[in-house]
């Protein structure tokens, strides 16, 4: 038998250090295997379900519907899945004035597993992305006429700009109207129509959830839009996009939109409501069937002496000025 003593007191105690720090780093190593597979599994699953590809998808795709004249860039930047299971992207965000495109901002969405989901907006040196407001042409509850929310000057201003100069212009009608109406009304003139707000039956179907105004003016802050339609394929790439509304499109951006309402309602109300902010779909998508496209107001974009012209027009009211640039625009021929 081995006679204890000091020396043989050290060797087993390097031994067991030894031991338990190879046990530790096998742990460690066992543990981070396990991490590195558990990550690489999920960023795999994310990509076979194309889960960034369908949220900037349908979030570009409310952007369009809720801000008028905004959209999101085609392309966007995406981070791996993390360990809970959230996704983290971001695109640009576009406004078109004229013929040309203009960054004003970047969105960032960031989908969890949980309804903790968000989508934020930054667009540096602006309140707000937009500061257009529409005006409902009449009450629908008592049919009695209603005011327009213009802002001051518009028409003075415009007068005053440059030839070489192009603009975007936001206006409400005097009465509802269907949206090939509208745009046949605008048809002769050298614009190009972007947006138009939908009456979906607020008031009277439901009651918004946010509106503002007066004994003389009503305008709903939860409205939605007709904008050129969107399409995707299978792994939720835009196969399609329309970028402007006329006689030529209209039919197409309005199945359109009806197509990707359906979508939408087939998912979780949470998705819908509180991620992409879209209340009352499904009440205005069955207003949409039932009663077709309504429309009172547009945002439109063209030549600011083009623009002028609209002064003249009597269903227009509540006219709203947006942004000027220099010159990017090729006239159309209008019969």
């Amino acid at each position: 038998m081995t006679e204890w003593n000091r020396d043989l007191e050290k060797r087993i105690l390097r031994k067991s250090r030894f031991a338990l720090t190879f046990r530790i780093l096998r742990i460690l190593f066992l543990v981070f295997l396990i991490y590195g597979g558990y990550m690489f599994s999920i960023n795999i699953i994310a990509d076979k379900l194309n889960i960034a590809e369908e949220n900037a998808y349908y979030s570009k795709l409310a952007l369009e519907w809720t801000e008028p004249n905004v959209r999101g860039d085609l392309d966007f930047e995406e981070e791996n899945m993390t360990f809970f299971g959230t996704k983290k992207l971001s695109y640009n965000l576009i406004k078109k004035v004229g013929h040309d495109d203009k960054v004003i901002g970047q969105a960032t969405v960031i989908k969890r597993l949980a309804n903790l989901s968000t989508i934020t907006f930054s667009h540096p040196g602006r309140k707000q992305l937009n500061d257009f407001s529409f005006s409902l042409p009449v009450d629908p509850r008592t049919e009695r006429k209603l005011e327009g929310n213009a802002s001051p000057n518009v028409w003075e201003t415009l007068a005053k700009l440059p030839e070489g100069t192009v603009g975007e212009l936001a206006f409400s009608t005097t009465s509802f109207m269907e949206s090939n109406q509208l745009i046949d009304s605008l048809g002769k003139y050298d614009i190009n129509i972007l947006w138009m707000p939908l009456y979906t039956g607020e008031f009277v179907d439901y009651d918004p959830s946010g509106w503002s105004g007066n004994n003389n003016l009503i305008m709903v802050s939860d409205l939605i839009g007709l904008t050129g339609g969107n399409e995707h394929d299978k792994k939720y790439h835009e196969s399609s996009r329309i970028t402007r509304l006329d006689e030529d499109t209209l039919t197409e951006s309005e199945q359109s939109m009806v197509k990707n309402m359906e979508e939408l309602l087939n998912k979780s109300n949470s998705y819908y409501e509180q991620f992409l902010g879209l209340g009352h779909l499904e009440q205005k998508y069955q207003y949409l069937k039932k009663k077709g496209f309504i429309v009172y107001g547009a945002v439109v974009t063209g030549p600011v002496k083009e623009l002028l012209k609209l002064q003249d027009v009597s269903f227009i009211q509540g006219e709203q000025l947006g942004e000027v640039e220099l010159w990017n625009w090729q006239s159309e021929d209008k019969e």
